[in-house]
């Protein structure tokens, strides 16, 4: 998106009136930070919007922060915000707090509202006191409400249909796709019409089944509610959509803007604060009984919006699709790194690198493989021993696996309490994200073996586990660590329904295990030789799989379960089955895990979902249970193991592991000893790797990890290792991507070309490691080949450049947020093979000379990619 077409959009909305501030942020949010999810990122675009006092409601006094508004891609955003008023916690939903929606139109059209995806229908939090999980009425949805003796209108008196789209006697605000098509409105021109349903045979169509043409329950980013705490601050993670996700929206698809530059659609996420007055007469409303009724497309409340451009990566990519590509692939720890460096290595005819996820073991297969066609470089967290072809280990990335969490406070109502009651200010977090979730090795393990009954099948025959806790949430070893679920209500509400993790086999995985085994309790109940001390057992289907290590997350319980239930429509008796897997399914990828914890879904089956069949038809194919639905804002309990780039990425608190604590009688006490994947944890955690069974390549034990204070366990270096009977043309642009990951590629930020959050810089060692590694792989010469004659004389030893010494800011270079590609030249090194000794001396020159550079280069490369705009 390039400077004219970002003043058109501004100007544009200055034009439309649309009241609010943008200010740099003091303190930009920074994803996952807040919870340990990993370093990185500096937050160069936040935005800070206020909100206006108009009619009857007063929003001057917010302040919302948008963490990172360019550059994006598909991804979340942490949005903050001071200065509202708290939202009711002992009532039905309905008055102060926040709708988030995002919207691809242009902010000063009058059909502006009409491009949001808006109104799926989504579940209202429960709040203490309100009883079971409500219909989201019209708050949620696009409908105009109708009720109390009110007709909301659904259009301002200056609007025509002409210009809206909206008719006068219109059930709904349509949506318009990007495409053009416009949705049904429910007016006598455009009437709803009937849709199946399961009990009743079918139904009159509503404003969200008209939705299901472009967005579903299961995809939509909409975040209909967004609550306030009692000191008038908030935090909601908010899904943004490109147009791979969302193509009604067209996010970064390339279109042509008004001045008729071609560059990525520009979107808005449009913020509409709802208060406690009545829209049109300004009779505060009583949150106890009643509700400020309407869409937030009604125009009364429409006009409080605060609408925040955003800036999309375009979705073609940055590289031309002309172009033969390097091929590489491996573990999926690499993926947002390589992703972030692939458009600055392709500018200016630069080479492209494809990439594709795969096990880090399938990566040591594919990389010595004779075949034409194989990755001549793949990405591996393990060293890949091969003398035929020989092969070179270059580190590339600092990363760490964790346990993402998506939890809400769900605090018992005080009235429903029989002795003390929460205190106040516990009471007071209810709806709120939680922060902080301990587990120990065995807690973990308890998670991983679907030992507790609510994350399994019930089998025929009760084996040990049927006297275990039901989840986590009511183990005493849980509750001791995490004490704030003792103030959890008893019923099943807010309950953890099983962990979500990736499928295949990974070094992460084998690292969690060999982290788990490595703590004698957890080795001792994991194998099932005892329970815990309150007398739960493993699951019997796993207590034979952990002679070792295993390499993958097992799903080994077996067991399903049947019921039977009678068809209406059919008239008959059929069964549904359903197996562990059908209800808790694997996540195709450790980021697609992420991405689902974030959505508060795990993608598993619930209820029976009855046929739509004539009679005489076939059942044999009906009898599925359907897709279980998400969570809504304010009652979620969701968790996964990712990785924490795809933890960063999506915006995720991450648990923190602790050591357990007992006293001299053995009674298990609050830990001390907690470590999350932090920048210092994962940098200590580097520190201690060990040789591996590759001379020269280290990797992190997670048991010494484990083992040295402060240190993250499940840090790991991912390396990419290339093939070095490579073609020398392939070879030297291998060589150039290993430069680059260890120069430019390890500086924090959101641009391309920058180390994404989630990673950690690698240490100088490490970095030292690869500009070698560059060099040997571009250098190769076959021992059964003479050595090549570049017509330049006698080689020399090579000065690998952009390594700076130990806690030195990384080489220069980078572009700056929002940056094109063609601003930031890898570094080069024209080198030929030699001592690594020799390499050595060098270094602090090489650093001292690329410092100053560096600081003459730099000001103009910036100016350089101001002038250039966005490509």
């Amino acid at each position: 998106m390039n400077r004219r077409s970002i003043a058109g959009f501004l100007v544009a909305m200055i034009a439309a009136g649309l009241l609010f501030v943008i200010e740099p942020a003091a303190d930009p949010a920074q994803g996952a930070a807040e919870g340990g999810g990993g370093g990185g990122g500096d937050g160069g675009s936040a935005v800070t919007v206020r909100g206006t006092k108009q009619g009857f409601e007063d929003f001057s006094g917010l302040a919302v922060t948008v963490s990172k508004t360019r550059n994006l891609t598909n991804e979340a955003l942490i949005v903050t915000w001071t200065g509202a008023k708290p939202t009711p916690r002992r009532s039905t939903l309905g008055t102060d707090y926040l709708q988030l929606m995002q919207c691809w139109g242009n902010p000063a059209a009058m059909d502006f509202r009409e491009t949001c995806a808006f109104g799926m229908d989504l579940d209202k939090p429960t709040l203490i006191g309100a009883g079971g999980t409500e219909s989201s009425a019209e708050a949620g949805r696009r409908s105009i409400f109708k009720g109390d003796g009110v007709v909301y209108p659904v259009r301002d008196p200056d609007e025509t249909p002409t210009k809206t789209g909206v008719r006068e006697d219109a059930r709904m605000v349509p949506f318009k796709s990007v495409t053009g098509e416009s949705s049904r409105d429910g007016s006598a021109a455009e009437p709803f019409g009937k849709v199946p349903d399961p009990s009743l045979g079918t139904r009159d169509e509503l404003d969200y089944d008209v939705m299901t043409r472009y967005f579903s329950k299961d995809s939509t980013n909409e975040y209909p509610y967004a609550l306030t705490a009692a000191d008038g601050t908030g935090r909601a993670t908010f899904e943004v959509q490109n147009d791979r996700l969302s193509p009604n929206l067209g996010c970064g698809a390339q279109y042509r803007a008004p001045d008729g530059v071609l560059g990525p659609r520009p979107c808005s996420l449009v913020i509409v604060p709802r208060g406690f007055h009545n829209p049109y007469n300004g009779d505060d409303v009583d949150a106890t009984e009643k509700a400020v009724h309407g869409s937030p497309f009604t125009p009364a409340l429409w006009k409080h919006r605060i609408v925040v451009p955003l800036d999309f990566a375009p979705v073609e990519g940055g590289c031309s699709l002309d172009k033969a590509e390097r091929r590489t692939a491996g573990t999926e720890a690499v993926a947002e790194a390589v992703t972030s460096w692939q458009p600055v290595l392709c500018a200016g005819n630069g080479p492209i690198f494809g990439y594709s996820a795969i096990s880090d073991f399938e990566a040591a297969t594919q990389v010595t493989s004779p075949l034409e066609g194989a990755p001549g470089l793949v990405y591996s967290g393990d060293p890949v021993v091969s003398s035929n072809p020989p092969v070179v280990h270059a580190p590339v990335t600092l990363a760490s696996t964790v346990v993402a969490i998506n939890i809400d406070y769900n605090i018992i109502n005080p009235l429903d309490v029989s002795g003390q009651p929460p205190p106040e200010e516990i009471q007071r977090l209810h709806g709120l994200a939680l922060t902080d979730l301990k587990l120990t090795p065995r807690l973990l393990a308890k998670l991983l073996t679907q030992s507790y009954p609510r994350d399994g099948i019930p089998g025929e025959n009760p084996d040990q586990t049927a006297g275990n806790p039901n989840s986590i949430r009511y183990d005493p070893e849980f509750l001791t660590l995490n004490p704030v679920f003792k103030d959890w209500p008893r019923s099943e509400t807010a309950t953890l329904a099983g962990l979500m993790v990736a499928v295949g086999s990974s070094t992460a995985a084998r690292e969690v295990w060999q982290w788990i085994l490595s703590d004698p309790e957890a080795k001792a109940w994991i194998q099932g030789k005892k329970p815990d001390e309150n007398g739960m057992w493993v699951n019997p289907a796993y207590k034979d799989l952990f002679a070792s290590a295993p390499e993958t997350f097992p799903k080994a319980d077996p067991d399903c379960y049947k019921e039977r239930r009678f068809v209406p429509i059919q008239g008959v008796d059929v069964d549904f089955l359903l197996c562990a897997l059908d209800q808790w399914p694997y996540m195709g990828s450790m980021s697609e895990a992420a991405l689902q914890t974030l959505r508060a879904q795990t993608k598993g089956k619930g209820v029976p979902l009855l046929p739509l069949l004539p009679p005489a038809q076939d059942l044999t194919e009906c009898c599925r249970f359907s897709d279980l639905p998400r969570k809504s804002a304010g009652s979620r309990f969701i968790m996964s193991v990712t990785d924490s780039a795809s933890a960063a990425k999506y915006g995720l608190f991450t648990a923190q592991l602790c050591k357990p604590k007992r006293d001299a009688a053995g009674t298990l006490l609050p830990p001390d000893d907690c470590r999350t994947a932090t920048r210092e944890g994962m940098s200590a955690a580097a520190a201690t790797a060990v040789a591996s069974q590759v001379d020269g390549v280290k990797v992190v034990d997670p048991v010494k990890a484990w083992a040295t204070p402060g240190a993250y366990p499940l840090t790991s270096v991912t390396y990419a290792i290339a093939d070095t009977s490579e073609a020398a043309d392939a070879r030297r642009e291998y060589a150039k991507l290993l430069r680059y990951a260890a120069g430019s590629g390890q500086d924090p930020g959101e641009a391309w070309g920058q180390l994404p959050q989630g990673y950690v810089p690698l240490p100088a060692s490490f970095r030292e490691q690869t500009m070698i590694a560059a060099s040997q792989l571009e250098n190769w010469v076959n021992p059964t080949s003479p050595p090549a004659d570049n017509g330049s004389g006698p080689s020399e030893t090579p000065t690998p450049s952009g390594v700076p010494s130990e806690g030195a800011t990384p080489s220069p270079g980078t572009p700056a947020p929002g940056a094109p590609p063609s601003a930031t030249p890898a570094a080069q090194s024209q080198s030929t093979l030699g001592s690594p000794l020799g390499i050595i001396r060098f270094l602090l020159i090489a650093a001292l000379i690329m410092g100053l550079v560096g600081g003459i280069a730099g000001p103009i490369m910036q100016r350089f990619a101001i002038r250039s705009g966005r490509k």
